[in-house]
């Protein structure tokens, strides 16, 4: 757990006895698969870094339709609304896989702010980074087909492709991936056959062979075959 710390933006800067100080202010827990860290409208009064495993933060709709917003992995945080709105969670929390998180109560991360003012600017420099995922999210949902937005998902991969084979082992499974590009598994089987049947890319199980990076490349931008 303290290589996550180690590794993790948010504490970039910080020394070893720093991050000692910081882990023994925070609570460990553990999560199985589909435990819920917490729920829309929860009082917001704890912040969280994942240590290992994986998080989804998504809203759901009246209809139960689930939009994920985010997918949190090891050293990313998670609630910061906690630390300065003092309101409630405006989305869900959901651990994915087993899961180990650090939390600390908002008065507690505060002081070690006050300490540490460095955690500040990470903090600030980890939002920014946020804000520009959120925008192309909603840029995606609001412009883009399902094939563009499957498209521009296996771009993102393209730095994992076997660089012989091209193939690239889906780290999300297809239900989990069709809620954060806004659609339903159906839809994304229907996606992901018209990029194979275009020789853009070919499926087997859980890991797609990218055929040509050029015209995956003008998928992902829009650009029509």
């Amino acid at each position: 757990m303290e290589r996550a710390l180690a590794d993790s933006a948010l504490f970039s800067g910080l020394t070893e006895k720093d991050l000692t100080v910081i882990r023994n202010a925070g609570r460990q827990r553990s999560l199985e698969a589909e435990t819920f860290l917490f729920m829309e409208g929860d009082r917001a009064d704890q912040f969280f870094v994942v240590m290992t495993g994986k998080v989804k933060i998504f809203k759901t709709a009246a209809d139960g339709k689930e939009q994920i917003l985010l997918l949190a992995g090891p050293g990313e945080s998670i609630g910061e609304a906690a630390l300065f709105a003092e309101r409630r969670f405006p989305a869900s929390a959901q651990a994915v896989v087993e899961t180990d998180v650090l939390s600390f109560s908002r008065d507690d991360f505060l002081e070690l702010i006050r300490k540490h003012p460095i955690l500040a600017l990470n903090m600030i420099a980890g939002l920014s980074v946020r804000l520009h995922h959120l925008t192309r999210l909603v840029q995606q949902l609001s412009l883009e087909d399902v094939s563009t937005r499957l498209a521009g998902y296996l771009r993102d991969q393209l730095s994992a492709a076997d660089p012989v084979t091209q193939a690239v082992h889906l780290p999300e499974k297809k239900m989990t991936l069709a809620s954060l590009l806004g659609t339903i598994p159906e839809t994304l089987s229907r996606a992901f056959a018209r990029l194979t049947r275009l020789g853009i890319i070919a499926v087997e199980g859980d890991t797609v062979i990218i055929r040509d990076r050029r015209k995956l490349a003008d998928q992902a931008s829009g650009k029509k075959p």
